[in-house]
């Protein structure tokens, strides 16, 4: 895991910017200016070891040509001792610095686009446009937990009897929807060019630093305990797909003729919550283990803006496709993730809450995570810079069934299949 005070003190000013607007809590009083006094402590310290090293060099040198000369050769051992012990100790120094450095390093936030709203939370978030109209009806639309529970395709209560609250058994024909999203967003996406992924689930520490705000997420992840393998480290499921789809390619030097990689993976993902109540944790809206689609896109800085409008525009078609009302909302400065220079959701309207709620993210992360991870990419003559990573919701599978059983509802409590299921399960309700 990579750090660069060089780029902190290069964008000092932006990174201070980007903490306040973030409405964040630093780990110490003003990280950036320590950040930067560490850069040059380190310097200073570095060029210290190396003449400590030449002049023990030069007396060594000395030592072998005083054959002869004992009580000079005496004072030269004692010397170069003394030089060694001061090489020690500097080195130690230097370490407790670089340990100080890379951990502030890693808790920074991106910069923050000035395209990107002002605000303290998701109450600041800025409309950008919506679809679809919404009906009014003469029955009142069940959530999906009464509904899910009356007709059995949701149960709750024996997945918390075995594994604890915020997991369910889905069952019957919910299943093959589950399934048929999921096929449908891989062959969507894919038929845009993006190449499907099946990641593992699982990722080893020092690489979730460098693509996670640690400090702020840590929390969230499942730890995997037990013995680990010979010379490896602790591992955590994985909170989204899109983690391990761009961890891949850390420590890597990809030509530039390979981009953009445009990636959209499928799996499970795991996440605790630990911060989230009230009435979602009571169904299938925000679960510790859920499934999704991901859009993942690697490519040269000067075509970031353009994917990030390019994957939205992708599941955009899926919901209008779907025919479920949404709106895409520009996330504010203390909504949108840490990582982000710009973030763009997805809301589908709920009959069921009489309101839309966040069905996808859109992330453009720019340098943040090559940074860390190592990331680059190689001209054709040779030069190296940071790649740039996006990523993007394909789609979160529980929140859209949640979707479907709300607008698809039907006075009688079934569910029409939407049409652009139809070939995937092979019947047109539920």
């Amino acid at each position: 895991m990579n750090y660069d005070l060089n780029y902190v003190r290069d964008h000092k000013d932006e990174l201070i910017l980007s903490i306040k607007k973030r409405f964040l809590n630093p780990p110490i009083e003003n990280p950036v200016e320590r950040l930067i006094e560490l850069n040059e402590t380190i310097k200073k310290s570095r060029s210290e070891v190396d003449e400590l090293r030449h002049k023990r060099n030069t007396i060594s040198k000395e030592f072998a040509e005083n054959k002869d000369d004992t009580q000079k050769k005496e004072s030269e051992r004692k010397t170069v001792r003394e030089i060694m012990q001061q090489i020690k100790e500097k080195e130690e120094e230097i370490a407790k610095y670089e340990d100080e450095a890379k951990n502030l390093f890693l808790w920074l936030p991106n910069v923050i686009s000035p395209d990107a709203p002002e605000g303290k939370d998701d109450n600041d978030n800025v409309e950008i446009r919506n679809y679809g109209k919404i009906e009014k009806r003469d029955f009142i639309t069940k959530s999906h937990i009464d509904l899910g529970q009356e007709r059995k395709f949701l149960d709750m209560e024996n997945a918390a009897k075995i594994t604890g609250s915020r997991f369910v058994f889905i069952k019957g024909k919910l299943v093959q929807l589950e399934l048929a999203l999921e096929l449908y967003s891989i062959e969507k996406i894919s038929s845009k060019g993006y190449l499907p992924v099946m990641p593992p689930f699982m990722i080893k520490r020092d690489i979730y630093g460098g693509i996670a705000h640690m400090a702020t997420f840590e929390d969230a992840l499942y730890k995997v305990t037990g013995v680990e393998e010979e010379g490896e480290e602790e591992r955590f499921l994985i909170s989204t797909t899109e983690h391990p789809m761009i961890a891949q390619y850390s420590n890597s030097n990809i030509p530039e003729e390979e981009l953009p990689i445009k990636l959209v993976g499928i799996s499970p993902a795991f996440r605790k919550e630990a911060g989230a109540h009230g009435k979602d944790t009571k169904g299938i809206f925000r679960l510790h283990q859920f499934d999704q689609t991901e859009q993942i896109v690697l490519c040269k800085p000067e075509d970031s803006q353009k994917f990030h409008e390019e994957m939205l525009a992708n599941i955009e078609e899926i919901w209008k496709e779907l025919g479920i009302p949404y709106r895409v909302v520009s996330c504010s400065t203390g909504d949108m993730g840490v990582r982000d220079i710009k973030q763009y959701d997805i809301e589908a309207y709920l009959y069921s809450q009489e309101k839309y709620r966040e069905v996808g993210s859109f992330d453009n992360t720019t340098d943040w995570i090559s940074r860390r991870l190592n990331i680059k990419y190689v001209d054709k003559k040779g030069n190296k810079d940071y790649v740039y990573t996006l990523d993007g919701t394909g789609l979160p599978m529980q929140r859209t069934m949640i979707a479907i059983m709300d607008t698809y509802q039907q006075k009688d409590g079934t569910i029409i299949v939407p049409e652009v299921l139809r070939k995937y399960t092979g019947f047109n309700e539920i």
